[in-house]
């Protein structure tokens, strides 16, 4: 191979490698309205960018469905497909699980939870915690564990106590490395100083088993994760009390602070990554390198 080749493929090489994976994530959320929104969050500057309309229905959870769909569930525990580039879902059909609409119909145990996915397979919870696998074309769930190891949650969440405070939780799941994980929390809120008033189900990093639905307790993580992503290897989780962006340590929970997320994107109540670059984009980065490099060899012999 001559230097006249070699040089060239070089370039080809080196344009190719520097076109690095996404540094965001996408985000379902609620709005100040509880409308669903859906969206990116850049993981360096924390900027929030909305796409497509809002639903009026909600969001819980997001997953990565089959060939790299994605699925959310609404309050009224409808499966749907949501559009990445559009950010229009589609409705897929009735899970099976719950409506979970304030005031009515409140929260129940069989409300659905949360939603995440597993190399395709998506999972999701009710408020008891049992674990379902939905079916990816029809919405359907099928229940794999009914006493998953994860904790109930103790109260309707986003119901008023008598004493003026209201009750909360969060749940995320997620794959990362080829297993799937979960972080749940319940606590009370007191409007009156806006502080957390007590915690009722202390902030858990579990590791759930995709077969049999079972989940083991790993570690205390923070409280407020609503989402997390595996995003070139580090998991983002987003801290809906602390608006903060934060690397969960999947061997014992613990989390740093990488930064603050824009309060636009709402109320984080999923999150998956934005896929890296397919290997045709990448050839047609390096064909751009290329061009680049002979347009530039051009210019330098007019110019001798």
């Amino acid at each position: 191979m001559s230097t006249r080749q070699i040089i060239p493929l070089f370039v080809m090489v080196c344009f190719a490698a520097n076109v690095k994976a996404d540094s965001s994530a996408y985000v379902v959320s609620a709005g100040i309205t509880g409308d669903g929104i859906f969206g990116t969050v850049d993981l360096n500057t924390g900027a929030f960018q909305q796409i497509g309309p809002v639903e009026p229905d909600g969001y819980f959870g997001l997953a990565q469905g089959p060939n790299g769909s994605l699925a959310a569930l609404t309050y009224a525990g409808n499966l749907v497909s949501i559009n990445a580039a559009t950010g229009v879902p589609t409705q897929i059909g009735a899970t099976g699980l719950g409506a979970c609409v304030v005031p009515t119909p409140a929260c129940g145990p069989t409300s659905a939870f949360s939603l995440g996915g597993l190399n395709g397979t998506i999972y999701a919870t009710d408020y008891a915690n049992s674990v379902f696998v939905i079916n990816p074309s029809s919405g359907a769930a099928t229940l794999l564990a009914h006493n998953s190891g994860i904790p109930a949650s103790p109260f309707v969440l986003g119901s008023r106590n008598a004493n003026g405070t209201f009750n909360f939780g969060d749940e995320a799941i997620w794959q990362s490395g080829g297993k799937l994980y979960a972080t749940y929390d319940a606590w009370i809120f007191d409007p009156t100083s806006s502080s957390i008033a007590s915690i009722a189900v202390a902030p858990e990093l579990y590791q759930i088993d995709p077969t049999s639905g079972l989940a083991t307790a790993i570690g205390p993580t923070a409280l407020g994760i609503g989402g997390v992503a595996d995003v070139n290897g580090t998991n983002y989780a987003f801290d809906d009390i602390t608006n903060q962006i934060l690397s969960l340590d999947l061997a014992n929970g613990s989390t740093s602070v990488v930064g603050a997320f824009d309060s636009s994107a709402g109320v984080v109540q999923g999150a998956a990554p934005v896929p890296e670059p397919r290997p045709f984009m990448l050839l047609g980065a390096a064909l751009l390198g290329l061009a680049a490099y002979r347009r530039s060899r051009l210019s330098f012999q007019r110019a001798k």
